[in-house]
């Protein structure tokens, strides 16, 4: 399969057979993209892959209580 990039954002890319890519597309028809920055204000812990953090956070607060625990500092 040939791949093109998305005549619009010109950052996707989608089969030749395609006009738009589905952020571009979800865009135009009025739909909520996945990529919305509101949901990146909740991220998924790294470690554990399965608590939320905050944007500011690197992990989660079982993750970070479980490597103080491990590091011997609780």
């Amino acid at each position: 399969m040939k791949y093109k990039r998305c005549p619009r954002c010109e950052l996707n890319y989608i089969a030749q057979d395609q006009q738009l890519c589905k952020v571009c597309a979800d865009e135009l028809n009025g739909r909520k993209s996945v990529f919305d920055e509101e949901d990146f204000e909740r991220l998924i812990c790294p470690f554990c892959e399965k608590n939320t953090i905050d944007i500011d956070d690197v992990m989660c607060a079982e993750c970070r209580a479980k490597r103080a625990k491990k590091n011997g500092n609780v």
